[in-house]
């Protein structure tokens, strides 16, 4: 009989930070189990190691609303196996306490219902709340639905804990905004953020691109959704601003709710984005990468000059916009993890305040970006990649992890005081 304490958790799509999460847990003798809520083309091998088991409901993303009801209904009958397969697994967990990853928030919601009586954390890895300073934006600007807003501020209201992977005081200026007044959080809060891990850290790579052309190469990853690139033009506003200084610019996209074709139509298809950005697109300075596995990326990152963070653009809500401040993404652990430093976007504070504790990057603005050639080319590399080495011992997951491991048995105990 298994005696193990389960950790369960539900995430619409997978993600590199939950992997190395649940991996330690795992080693720390624990069971975990994953929940994929959405079709994935990620490696199911990939998962082997940091999970004992994953369920997959292989649901088709489609925005819910009237227009898209007949879609989903056909969908969900199309899936009626693999839907009947991962919710009689579901059923029969047993979990010690459950981490739901958000966005969207209303699947987590609808886990916090069904898990009752059992110890919940939510994780807004993206808080909406801090994009939208009033309701009204947010379905303005950000076409959420009336269910997704309350869902968000219920599963801050009714989880017993809350993990965050920005500001440590972010969840402080939450209230008031979108998700009204009087928002009443759990006390058991923490701010974890997406470490580098031992396993994905590689040697520094001493035979860069740079050496054969002569050429700075920059490389910026990230993940997409059905939305594309256009939906952060802010990204191609500042890669034509390092192509017209012939620096080479590798572009890595990992699709998360859509196919690596989708993906890859993106980039060709005519669309308001090819024409907007046709010249990067048509450049011998960008560089279009299909995507690769998380194992594998910091390798192929590891031969080029600098990671970027950009951040968002400047819009009628920016200046209420507090996730450009706060937040921080998983990026930073790759670039890390792959021996590389990084340029940070100005408004990116947070972000920002972390490559300057240790050394490892540049911020810049949307003034200096424009000759962020002749700032690199000033570089001393050497002492930047040392302090690279260094950075990695300290925003290390290892060493971080027993936070996390008395935050899950502080909600665990709540949780059971409260029965």
């Amino acid at each position: 009989m298994n005696h193990k304490k389960q950790i369960l958790f539900i995430e619409p799509f997978p993600t590199v930070m939950i992997y190395k999460i649940a991996k330690i847990f795992r080693q720390k003798g624990f069971e975990t189990v994953l929940i994929i809520l959405l079709e994935s083309e990620t490696s199911k091998e990939f998962h082997l190691d940091a999970f004992d088991r994953v369920i997959y409901f292989n649901l088709k993303f489609h925005k819910l609303n009237l227009k898209n009801l007949p879609l989903i209904a056909g969908s969900m009958i199309k899936k009626l196996k693999d839907l009947t397969t991962a919710s009689f697994s579901t059923f029969k967990l047993n979990p010690y306490v459950i981490f739901a990853r958000a966005a969207p928030s209303w699947p987590c919601a609808l886990a916090r219902k069904f898990f009752k009586n059992y110890p919940f954390i939510y994780f807004p890895y993206d808080i909406r709340t801090e994009y939208y300073k009033t309701a009204e934006q947010a379905k303005k600007f950000g076409g959420l639905p009336d269910f997704e807003i309350k869902a968000e501020r219920y599963c801050f209201e009714n989880s017993d804990g809350v993990m965050h992977k920005g500001y440590t005081k972010e969840l402080e200026f939450l209230e008031g905004r979108m998700l009204g007044d009087n928002l009443k959080l759990s006390e058991l809060q923490l701010s974890f953020l997406p470490y580098c891990t031992k396993e994905f850290s590689i040697p520094l790579n001493k035979d860069k691109l740079l050496k054969k052309d002569n050429k700075i190469h920059i490389v910026h990853i990230d993940s997409m959704g059905s939305v594309g690139p256009i939906g952060a033009s802010y990204v191609y506003d500042d890669i034509m601003e390092l192509i017209k200084q012939e620096i080479h610019v590798h572009v890595y996209s990992r699709p998360n709710s859509i196919t690596i074709e989708q993906l890859k139509n993106f980039f060709i298809e005519d669309s308001e984005f090819t024409r907007k950005y046709k010249e990067i697109l048509e450049s011998k300075y960008f560089h279009f990468h299909l995507p690769l596995e998380p194992e594998e990326i910091v390798h192929e990152i590891s031969k080029y000059d600098y990671g970027l963070y950009p951040s968002g653009p400047e819009t009628e809500i920016s200046s209420t916009d507090l996730e450009l401040k706060f937040s921080t993404g998983n990026k930073i652990s790759s670039y890390l993890e792959a021996g590389i430093p990084f340029l940070v976007e100005g408004k990116a504070v947070f972000t920002g305040q972390l490559i300057k504790k240790y050394g490892v990057g540049f911020v810049y603005t949307q003034k200096t970006i424009k000759q962020i050639k002749q700032i690199l080319d000033k570089v001393d590399y050497k002492k930047i990649e040392e302090n690279i080495e260094k950075a990695r011992q300290d925003f290390d997951m290892d060493k971080n992890f027993p936070r996390l491991l008395k935050f899950v048995d502080d909600v665990v105990v709540r949780k059971r005081a409260r029965r």
